[in-house]
């Protein structure tokens, strides 16, 4: 089971996904992302349940005080598209969510591609 989930604040997100976009810059490497909404105040509940969804290489961290991002390294877009229905299906509380696979464009151009669909 996946247990690699972080959720102190969007920082440690925004500098994972930063990481994330400089090693496909630098070495080629494919990723992508699922923005998960989830109500409000239940982020750190659903969190882990998510996260026992993913691979262990996938990390869900907090984005903000509604918003989780999966962050799932070595993943196209196909991969990004499954991911992002198993997490839909992971968890009983309704939750909204929007995959995209990054193809060279800026943290907030990916970001805007992933924008969770209710």
């Amino acid at each position: 089971m996946n247990r690699r989930f972080v959720l102190p604040g969007p920082d440690v997100g925004r500098l994972l996904l930063d990481r994330l976009i400089a090693e496909g810059v630098r070495y080629g490497r494919d990723f992508a992302l699922v923005r998960i909404s989830v109500p409000l105040g239940t982020a750190d509940a659903i969190a882990p349940l998510l996260s026992a969804c993913l691979r262990d290489a996938d990390v869900i961290v907090r984005w903000e005080a509604d918003e989780l991002l999966a962050l799932l390294p070595a993943t196209d877009r196909p991969g990004a598209e499954r991911a992002a229905e198993r997490l839909r299906e992971c968890v009983d509380v309704k939750i909204a969510v929007g995959a995209a696979h990054w193809v060279g464009d800026t943290a907030y151009d990916l970001l805007a591609r992933a924008e969770p669909k209710h």
